[in-house]
C-alpha cells in the first residue's frame, strides 16, 4: 500500500494515509451500527446499545499484532482527551488470550473496555458488512445517530483519529 501523509489532506471517502485506508462516510450513506456486546477484560461488558446518543470509536485489535501496538498509544490519547466530549471509545480483542491482552492493555495504559476474544467472534460478525473479516487493526467512528460515519482499514494514528472523531463531534454540533 503506498502512502501519501499520516493525515489527511481535507480528506474525501477511501483516502490512503501512511498507515491504512481512510473512509469518511456523508451523512446520507451512513449506515447503523450493528449492535456489538460481550464481556469485557476488566470483568464487566459492553452493549453498544448503552451508549446511544454517544459518539462512539471501535477499534479491532490483537496483542500479537505490530500495528495494533503502533496505533495503541494515539488510540489512548484520543479517549483521554475526548471522553469528557461524550466521546466511548470501545476494543475488540481477536485472536487473543485474556493474560496477554490484559498484559497489552496494561502496557499501552489502555483505560477504555475491550470486548475478549471469546466473545469477538459476535462482534466480528456483527461489523461484517463494514469491516473486511481480517481487517486488524480496524477502527470505526459512530455517529451520535449510532451509524458508520468513518472507518479506517488497517492502522490508524492519532492525528487522523482526532481529525475524523472532530468532524463527527462538529457535525453534532452543527446538528
Amino acid at each position: 500500500m503506498s502512502a501519501c501523509s499520516d493525515t489527511h489532506q481535507g480528506g474525501g471517502p477511501g483516502y490512503i494515509t501512511g498507515e491504512g485506508v481512510v473512509e469518511q462516510i456523508p451523512v446520507a450513506d451512513r449506515v447503523p451500527l450493528p449492535t456489538l456486546q460481550g464481556a469485557t477484560l476488566d470483568g464487566g461488558s459492553f452493549d453498544s446499545r448503552d451508549h446511544a446518543g454517544t459518539l462512539l470509536v471501535v477499534n479491532v485489535w490483537g496483542s500479537w499484532c505490530p500495528p495494533c501496538r503502533k496505533e495503541a498509544p494515539g488510540l489512548r490519547r484520543g479517549w483521554e482527551e475526548t471522553r469528557n466530549q461524550g466521546v466511548q471509545f470501545v476494543g475488540i480483542d481477536v485472536r487473543d488470550n485474556d493474560a496477554a491482552a490484559i498484559a497489552y492493555e496494561r502496557r499501552f495504559k489502555i483505560t477504555y473496555p475491550s470486548i475478549t476474544t471469546a466473545d469477538s467472534g459476535p462482534a466480528l460478525l456483527a461489523l461484517g458488512s463494514i469491516l473486511p473479516a481480517n481487517a486488524i487493526p480496524s477502527t470505526v467512528v459512530v455517529d451520535r445517530d449510532g451509524k458508520v460515519a468513518a472507518r479506517v482499514i488497517g492502522g490508524t494514528t492519532y492525528l487522523t483519529l482526532r481529525d475524523l472523531v472532530d468532524d463527527v463531534l462538529a457535525e453534532a454540533n452543527r446538528g
